[in-house]
């Protein structure tokens, strides 16, 4: 019975394109950590514009582990990688306006921002950028335990045309007189969902 081992696969001769399906899967947190610095086929892989599309850094355990400025530098590694087809932004605690600004700067095709415990994102100069340039493709807003004003709110959610999803959790600054006003001013959006605690919900 011959007991050799198998010959060690050479994952580097693997076709771009799926090199490239795998780092989707992978996600961009693994790949901006050195996965896509295995070799020049990995590399030349982890450049592909699909890869980026969507950019999830909220739950992975090196968000917890890094400083924020190097999350920050991640996040635009991403975004430039991505060539304009980020769809998808997930941010916990390191975000600031700063990065926000220059997210939507270059992602003219985002469709879906989600932000958890990121204080001051939406000041003053973020908003006058959202509303130079409107967010045209941005389908759903999801913010939790973020320092967001009723009007603040407001400006952002008149230059969305699109928006069909906004879920607020934990946003201390908007009250329930401010739950109908959006309601009845932006009836487009067709799930709109305000969580102030784990019992109360609205949809």
């Amino acid at each position: 019975m011959d007991d050799a081992a198998p010959p060690a696969r050479d994952w580097s001769s693997l076709p771009l394109d799926a090199l490239s399906l795998i780092f989707v899967r992978l996600g961009a947190v693994d790949i901006l950590m050195g996965a896509g610095l295995v070799c020049r086929s990995w590399l030349e892989a982890a450049n592909f514009p699909d890869v980026w599309r969507s950019v999830d850094m909220d739950k992975h355990e090196s968000v917890f582990l890094k400083g924020d400025a190097v999350l920050r530098e991640m996040a635009k590694v991403a975004v430039d990688r991505s060539g304009g087809q980020l769809r998808v932004f997930i941010g916990r605690m390191f975000v600031t306006d700063e990065l926000i600004k220059y997210i939507m700067e270059r992602s003219p095709s985002l469709t879906t921002l989600r932000l958890v415990s990121c204080f001051g994102v939406f000041s003053k100069q973020l908003t006058s950028v959202i509303k130079e340039s409107p967010l045209l493709e941005l389908r759903s807003l999801e913010l939790e335990n973020i320092d967001l004003t009723m009007r603040e709110l407001t400006a952002i959610l008149e230059r969305c045309p699109i928006l069909e999803v906004l879920r607020l959790h934990y946003c201390f600054l908007i009250n329930s007189n401010d739950e109908r006003t959006l309601r009845a001013k932006f009836t487009r959006i067709k799930t709109m969902t305000l969580k102030w605690d784990d019992e109360c919900c609205t949809d």
